[in-house]
């Protein structure tokens, strides 16, 4: 929706505001630099500003300062060499209902009279492909919010902080985009490069040629009557797996999204040996108490039971997680937050053949893409 918001300075002069539903993102501008190839990206909070009461987080909307005295010339210096000064900066709290949007605003607003400088500020509002590190804010400026100039992205850079506390780092959105990276201190005061590791879960290092299984030699099907027990995080790959190489060689799909409790999965798996078929379980099954019960129901109609372990790691669970909750889809899938991922890992235990299984084949999360857009969507560093 359209929201109309109060005018600064000339120079400073909001043109444009706009919440969408989708997430993204008031866009206020500067009063030039609007058609530039050079961009010098940067975070507000912890880059630009900080807090005056010395607390991580504001206690009201004017609980802010700028963080250097230098911020200021130093911006005015990046305008005078033809950069393009753009902030970029998450507000969730806006799609919350913790913030209004024109309070936000009106902040931001007031940033820029203190600086007195002509800058372009995108906000990503809630969650989804605007969301930082995920780079749909900066599509949207090189697309649609740069007059058509083509960024130079090989001389175009980013500043944000290192969060040295938790020891990660949050430069993602640059790494996405392959940008220079340079962190306030840096820039600002002239400080030593910072160091800094890479993430340990990495998207770009997926491999869609690896393969499907261990032991290689297993078959993944089998002409017998049989129970497959799945095992692994939500998210770890399942139910595309078992949609992709099991149901389709005649399978009965058990699952408890679908049923609605582990009762109607265990009354499934009976009615459906009873009638012949063999039995595809997609649970999560993180204990010897979840699988004893199929592994229970197998030897009463004499038939084996075996164990899909799945592998994926609970960093690759959660980020493929997140790329569903982005990529277009028409399939509704159940809303995964950390607390369930942190009980699964808690409760998890390995399965073993003393369990009762008579294979335990070890699944690998091997990514496949419809198209390329959605690769290279998959391919990011996301928030999580």
């Amino acid at each position: 929706m359209a929201l109309r918001q109060r005018r600064s300075s000339p120079r400073n002069r909001v043109r444009r505001v706009r919440v969408t539903a989708s997430g993204m993102q008031c866009e206020l501008r500067g009063g030039s630099g609007a058609r530039l190839p050079l961009v010098a990206g940067f975070d507000i909070d912890g880059c630009i500003i900080t807090t005056k009461s010395g607390k991580v987080f504001p206690t009201s909307p004017d609980d802010w300062r700028i963080l250097y005295p230098e911020i200021q010339p130093r911006l005015a210096s990046l305008l005078k060499k033809g950069y393009k000064v753009v902030f970029f900066t998450n507000q969730m709290g806006i799609s919350r209902g913790k913030l209004r949007p024109e309070v936000f605003k009106s902040k931001v607003e007031d940033i820029l009279q203190t600086l007195q400088l002509p800058v372009q500020v995108f906000v990503a509002t809630g969650p989804g492909i605007y969301r930082k590190p995920v780079i749909g804010m900066w599509q949207h400026l090189c697309e649609k919010a740069n007059a058509g100039v083509t960024v130079d992205q090989s001389e175009s850079f980013y500043f944000t902080y290192l969060s040295f506390c938790l020891h990660i780092c949050v430069h993602q959105f640059a790494l996405n985009l392959g940008l220079q990276f340079h962190t306030p201190e840096e820039f600002f005061l002239g400080w030593k490069k910072a160091p800094f590791s890479l993430p340990t879960f990495d998207p770009v290092r997926l491999d869609s040629m690896a393969r499907l299984c261990d032991p290689p030699t297993a078959s993944l099907t089998s002409t017998s009557q049989e129970i497959i027990v799945a095992v692994g995080f939500p998210g770890s790959g399942k139910s595309t797996f078992f949609q992709t190489h099991i149901v389709p060689k005649g399978y009965e799909y058990v699952n408890r999204d679908t049923l609605g409790s582990w009762q109607n999965c265990v009354k499934a798996c009976e009615r459906g040996l009873k009638e012949g078929r063999s039995i595809a379980v997609d649970n999560t099954n993180p204990d010897p108490e979840s699988r004893k019960r199929y592994i229970d129901i197998s030897k009463s109609a004499g038939v084996p039971c075996r164990c899909f372990n799945f592998m994926a790691s609970m960093e690759l669970a959660k980020h493929n997680n997140r790329f569903r909750e982005m990529a277009p889809s028409n399939a509704k899938h159940v809303p995964v937050n950390d607390m369930i991922f942190h009980s699964y890992k808690n409760k998890f235990v390995t399965p073993t053949l003393s369990e009762g299984f008579s294979e335990i084949l070890q699944i690998h999360f091997v990514p496949n893409f419809a198209d390329s857009q959605l690769e290279a969507l998959y391919r990011q560093f996301s928030e999580g």
